[in-house]
């Protein structure tokens, strides 16, 4: 292939799959949350979380986690507790005098660790990604904290890519309570890498790209670029894509257990369909954006991915890495695309995606605490 050839999107998707199949990653994992600075679609409330920033931080090497948190206007300490239940943490770690602080625990106790402030309501965290050699970018959506002050529960809500799943992999993602699978591929990409489905779960196919056909000339990264802003715009206005993604977050809703969502690499469909979910729940935007992106880490500066581009022409490499990445002018082209059509995001979801108040409403009350 040489840089003037054609690239389809078939191409660029089927590529990423076997990036996906054969990929590794050495990204630690870290769950990350930063005040929040702008409005939500919802009206103001009042958080019990004194918590405005905190993390917890796998280091595998060391066999340990690092636990960080700020709770500026806390008159007291926090008391550090750790497990291996999303709940009822039995192992006390220790307690910080100081309202903000920074604790290691060994990872021999679990990795859901929570903290339990002096006054107002405690904060359960766990590591955002699970590090997994057969997929990367498997994520949880939570450990974020909204405009309001409340925290997007942990544990609840996954991200992927392709569920090609090795056997040590899947017995890991077995553990995560996974009762509904959401696959957001074509026929086509499901039929070259079929799902490894956890245990339990219930697989559903939500078809996004079913009636977005576009198949570009890509002559040049920045007309890949472009071509990428051009799909998330699609998700906006396509009513294919639109009734996915209400289905998709119709079913977490619904869900009685922990909701798993992947496209191919886990960053456009799977990106898009995060990003709404975050803004819908009152997370900041700079914070949507900064979820968004990490799939940069996860996926794109995996070593398969990495060692794919290297195989490549360094023209041809230039024009692909787009296809591989993610950058913020896409998304950002998906939220214009937002407010030029709907004005809002809840607009948007309540128009476009025909979500009722109600099922916003149950997803608030299912993902955010405090």
């Amino acid at each position: 292939m040489n840089p003037s050839s054609r690239i389809t999107r078939g191409a660029a998707v089927f590529a990423a799959a076997a990036v996906v199949a054969a990929g590794a990653s050495t990204a630690s994992a870290q769950t990350s949350a930063h005040p929040a600075t702008q409005s939500a679609d919802h009206g103001t409330v009042f958080s019990r979380v004194p918590f405005t920033d905190a993390s917890v931080t796998a280091n595998t090497s060391a066999g340990t986690l690092t636990v960080t948190w700020t709770a500026p206007n806390l008159h007291g300490g926090v008391a550090v507790y750790a497990g291996s239940a999303k709940t009822g943490q039995k192992h006390f770690v220790g307690l910080a005098a100081a309202s903000t602080g920074t604790a290691t625990v060994s990872a021999a106790y679990g990795d859901w660790i929570r903290l339990v402030p002096s006054s107002g309501d405690a904060l359960v965290l766990t590591v955002r990604d699970l590090g997994l050699a057969s997929d990367p970018n498997l994520r949880d959506v939570g450990g974020y904290r909204t405009v309001d002050g409340q925290w997007v529960r942990m544990g609840v809500v996954y991200r992927s890519q392709a569920l090609s799943l090795s056997s040590s992999d899947l017995a890991v993602v077995d553990t995560l309570g996974i009762t509904d699978d959401y696959d957001l591929r074509t026929a086509s990409e499901i039929a070259s890498s079929p799902d490894v489905v956890p245990t339990g779960a219930t697989y559903t196919n939500l078809n996004v790209l079913a009636d977005i056909s576009l198949s570009p000339t890509l002559t040049s990264a920045d007309a890949a670029a472009e071509y990428m802003q051009e799909i998330e715009q699609d998700f906006v206005t396509d009513a294919t894509a639109r009734a996915a993604f209400g289905s998709l977050l119709t079913g977490i809703a619904d869900s009685k257990g922990a909701s798993l969502y992947h496209c191919t690499a886990g960053k456009d469909r799977t990106g898009w369909a995060t990003a709404v979910l975050l803004t819908l729940l009152g997370v900041p935007q700079d914070t949507v954006m900064q979820d968004y992106l990490l799939s940069n880490t996860y996926y794109f500066g995996s070593a398969s991915v990495q060692a794919l581009l290297k195989e490549m022409p360094a023209a041809e490499a230039a024009i692909y890495t787009p296809l591989l990445e993610v950058q913020a002018s896409y998304l950002q082209a998906g939220l214009d695309q937002v407010k030029a059509t709907y004005g809002s995001m809840y607009d948007y979801a309540v128009k476009g995606l025909g979500l009722s108040p109600r099922t916003i409403a149950k997803l608030r009350a299912k993902l955010l605490v405090g």
